[in-house]
């Protein structure tokens, strides 16, 4: 478990989407622990190691030595990593996948002409609230969105439980797009537990109702809360693919850090090992 202290002290620091207890707790039933300045998730025979330093330089030898205390400690049968780099010691030949986290500097915001007048057009067609709740209208279009995307299966996992980290995040909200008879367009879900970051969580746009523009309007929505807390930045999340970049790219994202990821087993020897000093 952490501390009220060290819960401070990553909400203080906190940049990336897994260093918010409050999302990632509710989603992989794992309980975070702080190895030096590594954030882990750990439940039975696995934890996941968010590679991301909260306030120290990035260094591979700071990461190896926070996996091998977790290791040592939590005694796992596999280890997800996510961190700007893989060390080769755990690659074992195999390139894993790499993305980058966009972000938005607030603090040098431009929002280009082009753009001004999609969010005009929008905004004719489309009001934008919040919703307190996430109830069917959300799920529905979750679902269809899912039914219409080639998703990996971590993804999906995460998608069908969208409803339970909000029930346990009072730090969340919803940013909704409608329409002038109600009818709900898109869905934007942005996080602000992090003292200097707005994290843009989820955006989902309905299959049957697409309207141009619908999430530029909820991305601006999202930047003026931001602004309105005193956020620096907002992290928008990963390139995923061309089209989500250049969504992200045309608001001024910057990609500002690699994104890769391993799945590692500890060498069985050194679990016998940690077998017998039990004995």
């Amino acid at each position: 478990m952490i501390t009220a202290a060290q819960e401070d002290y990553i909400e203080r620091y906190a940049y990336v989407p897994e260093h918010i207890p409050q999302y990632v707790t509710p989603i992989s039933q794992a309980e975070p622990h702080l190895f030096g300045d590594f954030l882990v998730y750990a439940k039975k025979g696995h934890f996941i190691l968010v590679g991301y330093p909260l306030s120290e330089t990035f260094e591979e030898k700071r990461l190896v030595k926070a996996l091998e205390d977790a290791v040592k400690r939590l005694k796992p049968e596999s280890v997800s990593l996510i961190a700007p780099a893989i060390p080769p010691s755990l690659q074992n030949g195999l390139h894993p996948p790499t993305d980058h986290y966009y972000r938005l500097d607030l603090s040098t915001l431009s929002i280009s002409q082009k753009l001004r007048s999609m969010l005009r057009r929008a905004g004719r067609e489309l009001s934008v609230g919040k919703n307190a709740y996430f109830d069917k209208e959300h799920v529905k279009i979750v679902e269809e969105f899912l039914k219409t995307h080639s998703v990996d299966e971590a993804t999906r996992f995460i998608f069908q439980r969208i409803d339970t980290y909000l029930s346990s995040s009072k730090t969340a909200s919803i940013f909704e797009a409608r329409t002038v008879d109600g009818k709900l367009v898109a869905f934007d879900i942005a996080e602000f537990k992090p003292r200097d970051y707005a994290v843009y969580m989820f955006n989902f746009s309905s299959e049957t109702r697409y309207i141009p523009g619908a999430s530029d309007l909820l991305l601006s929505a999202v930047m003026q809360q931001a602004i309105a807390e005193g956020k620096k930045y907002i992290n928008l999340g990963l390139g995923i693919n061309l089209g989500v970049a250049f969504f992200k790219k045309k608001w001024g994202g910057v990609a500002f850090l690699p994104h890769a990821f391993c799945l590692y087993h500890p060498p069985r020897e050194g679990l016998l090992e940690m077998l017998l000093q039990r004995l």
